[in-house]
């Protein structure tokens, strides 16, 4: 048997990774998963990480939860994203161990 959730991606430079997991802990997230992305495209064109400084580097953070918790992120969403880069994504999936997540 399958059980509905969340997941949350949030793509947000590595120098912020802690800063997010940080909230995502606060609003009553179970556990989450960072990812460094090797490169990327967007507005600003292609962002590549592993430059010596590691400022240009980004990281993906998955983030599986109920219902409440994705709301709340979505309620924090200034302290989320304030006037910095970041790419909050939230979709359904499904679960097999419900009691994780």
């Amino acid at each position: 048997m399958m059980h509905s959730r969340k997941r949350i991606e949030i793509v947000v430079e590595a120098v912020r990774a802690e800063e997010v997991t940080g909230l995502l802990d606060r609003l009553g997230a179970t556990g989450w998963t960072l990812l460094p992305v090797l490169s990327g495209r967007g507005r600003q064109g292609v962002r590549r990480g592993g430059d010596l400084s590691g400022v240009l580097d980004n990281v993906v953070i998955i983030c599986i939860c109920g219902p409440a918790v994705a709301e709340r992120v979505v309620e924090a969403k200034e302290e989320l994203l304030g006037a910095r880069p970041a790419i909050v994504n939230i979709t359904d999936c499904q679960v097999l161990r419900a009691e994780h997540f």
